[in-house]
């Protein structure tokens, strides 16, 4: 009867960690979720740095959760969660930067 009762627990662990990585909204081929694509001239980026932000938003953020939209955030909640998954994400102080830029290029300017 253990080995039963292990077995669903790994089954349970597995469909759970499965679940938990799944995202809303829409998706590339990969499954990963996007924001709507930035137009380089209307985002303040060059297309090199819109290109490299979007593979480091994908492989830094959407690796562990969805993306969310920046626009529906304060300057300071949004400010603050750059910081702690910065933080988290271990990114560069360069890597940290551009992502912030290209995420503020969503959220409406004042």
């Amino acid at each position: 009867m253990r080995p039963t009762l292990l077995a669903s627990c790994v089954l349970l662990a597995a469909v759970l960690t499965w679940v938990g990585c799944q995202s809303s909204g829409s998706v590339d081929r990969t499954g990963a979720t996007l924001l709507p694509e930035l137009a380089a001239s209307s985002s303040g980026l060059t297309s090199d740095e819109l290109e490299r932000a979007r593979q480091l938003s994908l492989v830094k953020c959407v690796r562990c959760h969805k993306l969310y939209n920046p626009a529906r955030y304060s300057d300071a909640e949004w400010q603050s969660w750059m910081a702690k998954m910065g933080r988290k994400a271990r990114l560069k102080s360069e890597d940290a930067e551009l992502l912030s830029r290209y995420f503020n290029a969503y959220r409406p300017h004042q």
